[in-house]
């Protein structure tokens, strides 16, 4: 049969149509783009003496934003009546729809009745044979059902079922009298069930097992507390904590999150344990905080992007005991045991960027320097007065801070953390300001010459007050590039090259040694002895660093760029003069950058660096990813450091004035099929040459539920006291989530 089409452009009828489609699964009007009407049908008849349209045969009906799909549709635009009938199904692109096999509907006043319903809201369906809209958009509904499932009614895996309900869309739906069933079989009665439909909210629940906490139940509630009507408006929710541990107590907790748009996003968590065995958290332990039993946590954290240009940071947590993250919030204590505390404000331009910071630590057993505040000015690299010079600096000045964490009940040598001398403050200014001259030749010579100086002056120092530092950067940078094309499509780039620096390092000593506290007085990383990537020194540095750096390219067949396969780099540091801390001149370090991935499966990245004096790798970090296939990756890698420390002063405890690990790490997984799938990661410890963590996971999918079971060992190890030690550790979480919400947990074995 021929197709018929018609386009009515009249307002009143459009802005009526989308009133009819307002509230609940039929979103709300928007008048504002709805300006017309498009009616398509095998059949389309206007009786201009009853007002009736009817539509008949594969109607499809289109209001801006809205469509409406049924066998047939009759419309009065002067009564506002709608009547669909057979396969109707009603969406607005971004929102929910319905579906049905009758709906009758007046646009005017927004009130209807169907027959069966089937909304779809995002991931979630509510069905009823039996559904009645009210004029502000809410649904009643008799004998409802909400599941995610996708699977035939009476096969459900999951479905909560009710007497009666109500259903607004993409809001929530509630029930009274609710039912929940598991794979058929009900297991529970709630007199009242409610549900947001936003599928971040909800409740969390994980059971399990560990031998520090016993058998445990975490629980949780994520809830909306204020959602903006408008899309830049602000939001606010919140997540409430009651967690049971039967070897410590119950704890509970509020967190509180928030998205100001504009104005920057944050959250606010607090925690609360009523350890009923606080003394398993230290028991033998050498150093450390009190620790009570009522225990508890504060974390705050906030950013926004004030303008494209200004960008707002603040970030701070308070803790009622040293072992607190531990204890309690392993996995972040993993990431960061000791808490980050700072607030900063910075401006960025193209040609520079200024900015100020507080920051510190908080709570007095944890170590660190405090900013109270300091302010910077970082000027780039740019031309001057078209001369071919290019000058650059950095200047920073401000208020330092540095506490030596202190563990009052410890024996006298673990009582400071890094040692009692550790414990000063005084104002710095530092400026430094470089010029260089870069030339090339022929395409394939580069030659940068540079000059710089560096002041800093300290208001106090270890016997006295007013200190400065004057320091000279001359040096040139040299290197070759050679390009070679080769005939498999492969292009071989090739650039040795080699820095001279000579940074010779005045001080005014009349006052005693200055005090150290970040990497402008100290070295923290094994490279900051070296003076890499441009880095000041804060003593002398007389020395060549020479290298070869190597790519190997491609071209991306569906990019059609290149494509770096083989980036390495090798550089040595040969010291000249040995007026700093390292003792010998001659090679002292040799190194190498490697990043390799010939293909998009498999990813390579490694570092290390050789010291020639103790004959050992000072550094070495090795990770590497392959994608076996879609089904199959796996991961692992080496990690080494040992080094001394360059500091203001020498611990008492020895380990503590040296960094030293040696361990391997690796792990897999495997998605047998869109149902199973399993994991396992494993850590050595070859200092001790034995086993330090083992886990994993068993995970079973349905097509809207997934259940997974974890496990965990950690091995017992001695503190480093060497008088201590912290039992094993043996840990079995079970954890159920819906498909549809993708929360699966990221690979443990990438995360070391």
């Amino acid at each position: 049969m021929k197709r018929t089409a018609l386009l009515v452009w009249a307002v009143g009828v459009m802005a009526g149509w989308a009133q009819a489609q307002g509230g609940g699964l039929i979103p709300a009007p928007n008048k504002t783009s709805d300006s017309g009407l498009e009616i398509t049908a095998d059949k389309l008849e206007v009786d201009q003496k009853t007002g009736w349209t009817t539509a008949s045969g594969n109607v499809m009906i289109r209001t801006g934003e809205h469509d409406l799909k049924a066998d047939r549709v009759r419309l009065h635009q002067d009564k506002g009546d709608v009547q669909a009938r057979g396969n109707v199904v009603i969406k607005q692109r971004g929102f929910g729809s319905w579906s049905g096999d009758y709906i009758e509907y007046n646009y005017k006043t927004g009130k209807g009745l169907t027959g069966a319903g089937d909304f779809q809201a995002g991931v979630f369906r509510v069905r009823a044979p039996e559904v009645t809209r009210r004029e502000d958009g809410r649904y009643d509904l008799k004998h409802a059902e909400v599941t995610t499932c996708t699977n035939a009614p009476g096969h459900l895996h999951w479905s909560m079922t009710g007497g009666t309900a109500r259903f607004k869309d993409n809001d929530y739906v509630e029930i009274y009298d609710a039912v929940p069933w598991l794979f058929g079989v009900p297991f529970a009665y709630l007199p009242y069930w409610y549900r947001d439909l936003d599928t971040h909210y909800g409740f969390r629940l994980i059971p399990g097992y560990t031998s520090r906490w016993g058998a445990y139940l975490l629980g949780g509630y994520v809830f909306n507390i204020y959602d903006s009507p408008r899309a830049d408006g602000p939001s606010l929710e919140g997540k409430t904590h009651l967690d049971y541990r039967t070897k410590r107590g119950v704890a509970v907790g509020q967190d509180v999150s928030w998205n100001l748009k504009d104005y920057g996003r944050g959250k606010l968590e607090t925690y609360y344990a009523w350890d009923q065995d606080a003394s398993m958290s230290s028991h033998d332990m050498n150093w450390r905080s009190p620790i009570e039993t009522e225990r508890y946590r504060f974390k705050l954290e906030h950013e926004a992007d004030l303008t494209p240009r200004d960008q707002f940071l603040l970030r701070g947590t308070y803790a009622s005991d040293s072992e607190m993250s531990h204890d309690f919030f392993d996995r972040q204590n993993r990431g960061e045991s000791i808490p980050m505390n700072f607030v900063s404000l910075e401006h960025r331009e193209h040609t520079w960027a200024t900015g100020a910071t507080v920051s510190g630590p908080i709570n007095d057993f944890y170590a660190g320097a405090s900013r109270l505040p300091e302010g910077w000015l970082n000027i780039e690299p740019q031309p001057v007065f078209g001369t071919g010079l290019n000058y650059e600096s950095q200047t920073r000045a401000g208020y330092l801070s540095r506490q030596a964490a202190y563990y009052k009940d410890a024996s006298p040598e673990y009582m400071y953390y890094p040692g009692p001398w550790a414990d000063y403050d005084t104002l710095r200014v530092d400026t430094a300001h470089r010029v260089t001259y870069p030339m090339k030749f022929w395409d394939v010579l580069s030659v940068v010459p540079r000059a710089g100086y560096r002041g800093t002056y300290y208001a106090d120092a270890e016997t006295g007050s007013e200190v400065f530092r004057h320091s000279a950067d001359l040096g040139v940078e040299t290197s070759l590039r050679g390009t070679s094309d080769m005939n498999n499509g492969y292009r071989h780039v090739v650039e040795p090259y080699i820095d001279y620096s000579y940074q010779p390092t005045w001080y005014d000593s009349e006052n005693g040694k200055t005090y150290a506290f970040d990497h402008f007085d100290r070295s923290i990383e094994w490279l900051d002895q070296f003076g890499m990537d441009g880095t000041w020194l804060p003593f002398d540095w007389h020395g060549v660093r020479p290298g070869v750096r190597n790519l190997l390219q491609t071209r991306d067949e569906k990019k059609g760029v290149m494509r770096t396969v083989l980036d390495w780099d090798v550089y040595t540091a040969v010291q000249i003069d040995s007026n700093g801390p390292l003792n010998e001149e001659g090679l002292r370090m040799a190194g190498t950058k490697l990043i390799y991935s010939p293909t998009k499966a498999l990813d390579i990245k490694t570092q290390g660096e050789w010291d020639t004096e103790k004959d050992t790798l000072a550094y070495v970090d090795l990770k590497a990813d392959y994608k076996l296939s879609e089904k199959f990756r796996m991961g692992g890698g080496y990690l080494g450091r040992d080094h001394p420390l360059y500091d203001y002063g020498v611990s008492p405890v020895e380990q503590w004035n040296y960094v030293k690990e040696n361990l391997i790490y690796g792990g897999f997984t495997h998605d047998i099929n869109d149902a199973w799938s399993y994991s396992c990661y494993a850590r050595w410890d070859l200092r001790e040459n034995r086993l330090d963590e083992v886990g994993g996971y068993i995970q079973y999918s349905t097509d809207c539920l997934v259940f997974q079971l974890r496990s965990m060992y950690i091995n017992s190890y001695q503190r480093i006291d060497q008088v201590s030690e912290s039992g094993n550790d043996f840990r079995v979480a079970i954890m159920v989530w819906l498909r549809a919400e993708n929360k699966s947990p990221a690979d443990e074995w990438l995360t070391w």
